[in-house]
């Protein structure tokens, strides 16, 4: 069996390569279609190591080219996988960056075409359904979904009509480095900070550290505050606000020795979002035996439960369910380390290889 995997942009690298790599372990052999990055370039790299994995690569993300020549580049990109159409069993779209180059150039392999969809809509997207992901998703021959979230979402907007070409692939644990073996837990007593760590957009919440630093619980607990990540032009106000109020703010992407240093932390990680169809800080975080908090939001929700980590599961979002989650924590440290490491193993690589495979048709 032959692949071809398309991301564009490289917008989901980190997943592209666990992917490919249990893809590779069953013998498939892949071709990844994507960008060069300025981040997550180790990823690539990565990928070029696998038995069995070409990638092919242009300057098509916003980090690394002008928009007008990324786009251009994209298509030379797309281009090229039509001329080497009849190599591939399968051609993925794995995140979509321009549909209307996609409508076009994919539709006569729609046959052959598998939809990855990681959001149902696009973050902020106030319509129900989002036409160019629809449009995608018909002339796909198979939908893969990356949570039981999305896949559920989904049918609800569009239609019980794609249900039976549909499929569930969640992917697991994954490390913010190629490579690294999973971190196990540990009990490790009181926390010194409770850390937001990701992109910071909208639909993340991270509002939430403004009422956490005006919390009596939380300020009577000592806990540091902690942002860590890139914003959005758009949420400056509130990062302004959150610095102003004591939050340490680091407005940036961390490079790797510094992202280690931070899941080194005995630290408390906190995912505040409002949307989630998941969420690939979580299982970096699962991977680096992190404790970790989180809004009861999409795939967040349903990890929690899926593996008895409702003590984890803010009941709402505020900075006395938070207080609450903590209190819990220095009650029952040790039976939640265990549920997190029984997650942990759960969504390993091996625990995870074989379903990937039965999803794309390979076992």
């Amino acid at each position: 069996m032959k692949l071809a995997l398309v991301d564009g942009g490289s917008f989901v690298l980190p997943y592209d390569y666990q992917l490919v790599a249990a893809l590779a372990s069953q013998g498939i052999e892949v071709a990844v279609y994507a960008s060069r990055t300025r981040y997550n370039g180790e990823f690539l790299a990565a990928l070029r190591a696998l038995p069995g994995v070409a990638v092919r690569d242009r300057a098509v993300s916003g980090t690394v080219a002008p928009r007008w020549r990324g786009l251009t580049a994209y298509l030379a990109l797309l281009f090229e996988l039509w001329r080497r159409r009849r190599d591939y069993d399968v051609v993925n779209l794995q995140f979509s960056a321009f549909w209307p180059f996609e409508l076009v150039l994919l539709w006569p392999l729609r046959r052959k075409l598998v939809f990855t969809v990681h959001n149902p809509v696009p973050h902020g997207f106030a319509r129900r359904r989002h036409a160019p992901t629809g449009c995608l998703a018909e002339m796909a021959n198979k939908l893969v979904f990356v949570s039981r979230f999305s896949h559920d979402d989904f049918i609800a907007r569009y239609g019980e009509r794609f249900r039976a070409r549909s499929a569930v692939a969640i992917i697991g644990a994954a490390p913010v480095r190629p490579g690294l073996a999973p971190v196990p837990y540990a009990v490790a007593g009181r926390p010194e900070a409770l850390v937001y760590w990701s992109t910071v957009k909208p639909y993340k919440g991270v509002e939430l550290f403004a009422e956490l630093a005006r919390s009596a619980r939380i300020q009577a607990s000592g806990l540091r505050l902690e942002v860590h990540g890139k914003w959005d032009e758009s949420l400056r106000p509130l990062r302004d606000e959150l610095a102003s109020l004591g939050v340490v703010i680091d407005d940036r992407y961390l490079d790797l020795p510094e992202l280690l240093a931070l899941l080194a932390r005995n630290v408390v990680f906190v995912l505040p979002y409002r949307e989630a169809s998941q969420s690939g800080a979580l299982y970096a975080l699962l991977h680096h035996g992190r404790l970790v908090v989180c809004a009861d939001s999409g795939d967040l929700g349903d990890f929690m439960r899926r593996f008895g980590l409702e003590a984890m599961l803010l009941r709402e979002r505020s900075a006395d369910a938070v207080a609450d989650v903590l209190d819990r924590l220095g009650r029952d440290e040790p039976a939640i380390v265990a549920a997190f490491q029984a997650a942990q193993d759960g969504c390993s690589g091996p625990a995870t290889a074989a379903a990937i495979g039965r999803v794309y048709g390979a076992s």
